[in-house]
This record gives C-alpha cells, sequence and structure tokens, in this order.
C-alpha cells in the first residue's frame, strides 16, 4: 500500500468525522430547543427551533459532499486554515441564532447579535473562497505546499 492510498484514506475518515460531529451538534440543538422550550412557558422562537440547520446544511451536508466526491482535497495547501475559518463561521451563526431565541423568549433584544451574523457570514464566506482559490492552485499545476 502506498503512502498516498493510506493519505486518501486517512482525509476521507477526516471529512466523514467532520460530518459525524455536526450531526451529532444538530441533534444537540434540537434536544437543547425541546428542553429550553419546557421551561419557556409556551413560548417558542423560530430561531431557536431552526438553529439546528446551520451545523446541518451548512456543516454535515458539505462534508458529506467532499467526503463522498472529493476524499484527498485536504492535501490542499493550507487547508486547516479554510477548514476553521469555515467551523468557525458555521458556529458563530448558530450562537447567533441561540442566543437570538434566547432573547426572543425573554421578550428583549440585542443589537450585537449583528455581529455574530456578519462575522459568521464574513468566516463561511472567507474559508469558501478560500478553499476554492487553494483547488484551483492545486489542479492548475501549482500542488506546491506554501
Amino acid at each position: 500500500m502506498s503512502t498516498s492510498a493510506i493519505k486518501g484514506q486517512h482525509n476521507s475518515r477526516h471529512f466523514r468525522k467532520t460530518m459525524l460531529v455536526y450531526l451529532a451538534i444538530s441533534v444537540f440543538c434540537i434536544v437543547f430547543d425541546r428542553i429550553y422550550a419546557l421551561f419557556g412557558h409556551g413560548v417558542y422562537s423560530a430561531s431557536m427551533s431552526l438553529m439546528f440547520l446551520y451545523p446541518l446544511l451548512g456543516g454535515a451536508l458539505p462534508f458529506l459532499l467532499l467526503w463522498q466526491f472529493a476524499p484527498q482535497e485536504d492535501s490542499v495547501s493550507h487547508y486547516r486554515l479554510y477548514y476553521n475559518c469555515y467551523n468557525s463561521g458555521i458556529a458563530a451563526l448558530t450562537v447567533q441564532s441561540l442566543l437570538n431565541g434566547i432573547f426572543e423568549i425573554a421578550g428583549t433584544a440585542s443589537r450585537y447579535l449583528i455581529v455574530f451574523v456578519v462575522c459568521g457570514w464574513v468566516m463561511v464566506a472567507a474559508g469558501l473562497v478560500l478553499y476554492l482559490m487553494g483547488l484551483y492552485r492545486y489542479y492548475s499545476g501549482s500542488k506546491l505546499k506554501s
């Protein structure tokens, strides 16, 4: 077995593990919402009820697609930078949805939640754009790791 086959197998497991973690976070968000609703005195929040969609559609789905169609793509230079930036963006959006739900149920608001939204989307976009640029460099022939 060559080292490239071992590396490809490791990368495939990396994407699968990330996908499973995001699925677990989605389940946790659903359970947290149901438990919080028990103490919310009949008041519900769409932000909190739908917060599981960020880790599910923004986290598990992209890594499922990467796991199925591009198992060796994390050999792109600076992959961890893109990976961490993207995951931090998804985390910021999920936390913003949670806090917004808590504030709605409590009957108050915060003007600082927009910071989570803006930073979250900027980090997600930066992670995607930089990853795609890294893929372009990887496939255009300059496969040198910077």
